[in-house]
């Protein structure tokens, strides 16, 4: 291994200039090499090999590589996060040298190149610095102490010597050593609140075992003798565990409710904010009660997920005049979203109220969205697109395509290395105007780079250039492949648009990975044998088992095409469990009262994208008018 790594540095070191490289591949590969070998050279190795890379876009990367390097290379770090100062290449070699200061003690200088960040050592490290010079004023230091103080998790060593003179200058109060502890409870860190408990007045300490007892089991406040009523605090306590406990046992929730109801030291804060979590609990279980707590609660706390499920629960009783009542009801600003003006038309609609639902529908079906084509089903109309591409000129791409960060993105993607990429792409939008990131868009669609693409639109808002959002990226293997699995086309580009917005090498925080964001058991389910996590990544396989996968679906769920589609999302199981046992719901209602919210939303936007991607496909099938005759459900007779 010795003997390869020094013949690779000598043949690095060796005689070479830009120019004279023979491709652009042959340079890219020195570049790749020198990449992996410039943090292990000396000093002037390394600059002698630096110099070789003059002029080539990458070149200033090699050179923050070898300045992590050398951390006491003060000047020159200051003066390379003076020219790069924002980019990719600024914050990973800030960091590290603002980490050696601080092990330095170079304040001053640390001060000088400090810049906000979430990481609490150093903003930790900044203020101590800050108290230490001779002109620190404590007091204008003491609020931002506190701030990181008062958090849900522990924070790291560095800020010991910090919180201890914040301490003993009479800063740690006993009011904020319980916003703490009630931070702490609602994080989940129950590791934090022995250590709270300790700081709290002898006289409170009890209440750190009470919040951790209902941290463990919600069901303990329901104990008869679990409160004994001596502080104001145990109601932030109980509150605390109604809210939890209403999701697990609404019985028992509600019980301890009737204890607390009258309790005249219970604020009308901590009632309403129970009250809301009760409705919507009760309502995402099906439960008859929610209505009661729904009626309870003023019209000014109405908010949208409050909405949702208030309509929700009136649509799963099928009760229109509700439906309409509570929508009327809704503060003007709410009411006039997409979502509910559709609610509105159908509830007048069952009532036999088209002079009212027709003009809502009308309006409905020129947009561009679920309800804009469920409303032009329902009338009988051909959905619309809406379409208005970006207005950028040739000029303004031309300048674009000469922007330092724009030229660094393509040199890694032509490397492969998209996470670089990424990131100096996403600095140009960080700097850009709403025009600029317009023509970004443009640009980013021109190099086939559509995930860019999408994200540059949905950045400045702009939603209607059908072309750019929705491009037809890998089109032929997507169609391969859906004709093999005998699927439509247009409904596995739309799973794979919303799923992954045609990153091929997304990965989700639970493990999803590719176009279409299959977990790897559900991969080796369609493979039928052993597969490596690698070919996910391969657009090729993972398109051949999405759409494999999606036939399983469709045959599991009988060809119900909604069904299946919540199925790709939350799992063929539970979607079993939301389908109504002994009656049938319209399917527009099915999916309106789904109670995940993310497989509601997914639902409702694969189809919408469904219906974009036929018409782009000119494919004659019409995705929704099935769902106005739709019902999902089981009818025993």
């Amino acid at each position: 291994m010795k003997r390869i790594v020094f013949m690779l540095t000598n043949l690095l070191l060796a005689p070479l200039s830009v120019a004279s490289v023979s491709s652009e591949a042959a340079l890219r590969n020195e570049f790749l090499h020198a990449e992996s070998q410039i943090g292990s050279l000396k000093y002037a190795q390394a600059q002698k090999l630096l110099k070789k890379f003059d002029g080539y876009v990458l070149q200033p990367y090699l050179e923050q590589k070898r300045l992590q390097h050398f951390l006491t290379a003060d000047e020159q770090i200051a003066g390379f996060l003076k020219r790069y100062q924002g980019t990719p290449m600024d914050w990973p070699l800030r960091r590290a040298w603002l980490y050696d200061l601080a092990k330095r003690q170079q304040s001053e200088r640390y001060l000088a190149n400090f810049k906000p960040t979430s990481d609490a050592a150093l903003h930790c490290y900044a203020l101590r610095f800050a108290l230490a010079k001779k002109d620190a004023v404590p007091s204008q230091i003491w609020p931002e102490v506190a701030t990181l103080w008062v958090s849900g998790k522990s924070q790291p060593k560095e800020c010991d010597p910090l919180f201890s003179a914040w301490r003993s200058a009479g800063q740690q109060t006993p009011e904020r050593v319980w916003q703490r502890l009630a931070l702490t409870a609602e994080e989940g860190d129950t590791s934090l609140i022995p250590y709270l408990k300790k700081l709290l007045p002898t006289d409170q300490q009890y209440l750190a075992d009470l919040y951790l007892k209902t941290r463990r089991s919600p069901a303990s406040i329901a104990g008869s003798t679990f409160f004994p009523l001596k502080k104001l605090q145990e109601r932030d306590i109980a509150a605390y565990g109604m809210k939890r406990l209403i999701w697990r046992d609404p019985d028992k929730a509600l019980k301890v409710w009737q204890r607390f109801s009258n309790d005249p030291y219970f604020s009308s804060a901590q009632r309403l904010d129970v009250q809301r979590q009760f409705a919507i609990a009760l309502a995402s279980k099906g439960d008859t009660r929610a209505g009661e707590w729904f009626n309870d609660l003023p019209v000014e706390l109405i908010d949208s997920a409050l909405a949702h499920w208030q309509v929700s629960h009136a649509l799963a009783e099928l009760d229109w005049p509700k439906v309409q009542a509570i929508i009327l009801r809704f503060p003007a600003d709410l009411a006039k979203d997409n979502s509910w003006q559709y609610w509105l038309a159908r509830a007048y609609e069952e009532q036999g109220n088209s002079e009212s639902a027709q003009p809502v529908f009308q309006r409905l079906a020129l947009q561009r969205h679920f309800y804009g084509f469920m409303a032009a089903a329902r009338l009988g109309l051909p959905p619309s697109l809406a379409h208005s591409p970006v207005n950028v000129s040739e000029q303004e791409l031309t300048d674009l395509k000469l922007h330092p960060a724009v030229q660094r993105a393509q040199e890694w993607l032509a490397l492969g290395r998209l996470l670089e990429a990424r990131r100096e792409w996403n600095h140009l939008q960080d700097s850009s105007t709403e025009q600029q990131k317009l023509v970004s868009a443009k640009l980013a669609y021109q190099l086939q780079w559509y995930e860019r693409a999408i994200f540059s639109l949905a950045d400045v808002g702009y939603w209607d250039d059908i072309e750019l959002r929705f491009p037809l990226a890998y089109q032929d293997e997507i169609a391969k492949s859906s004709a093999r699995a005998e699927i439509d086309s247009g409904w596995a580009m739309a799973i794979a648009r919303r799923e992954s917005s045609f990153m091929a090498d997304a990965n989700s925080p639970v493990g999803a990975r590719g176009l279409m964001q299959l977990m790897p058991a559900t991969a080796r389910q369609v493979a039928k044998k052993p597969i490596q996590l690698t070919q996910l990544y391969e657009p090729g396989i993972n398109i051949d088992y999405g759409t494999d996968y999606l036939n399983y679906l469709m045959k599991r769920n009988d060809g119900n095409l909604l069904m299946a589609t919540a199925a790709y999302n939350a799992g063929f199981s539970r979607v079993k469990q939301w389908v109504p046992r002994d009656f049938a719901l319209p399917a527009d209602v099915w999916i309106e009262t789904i109670p995940y919210r993310e497989t509601r939303e997914y639902v409702k936007a694969v189809m919408a994208y469904y219906q974009i991607y036929n018409i782009r496909l000119n494919s004659p099938i019409d995705v929704f008018k099935p769902l106005t005759t739709m019902q999902i459900g089981v009818i025993v007779e």
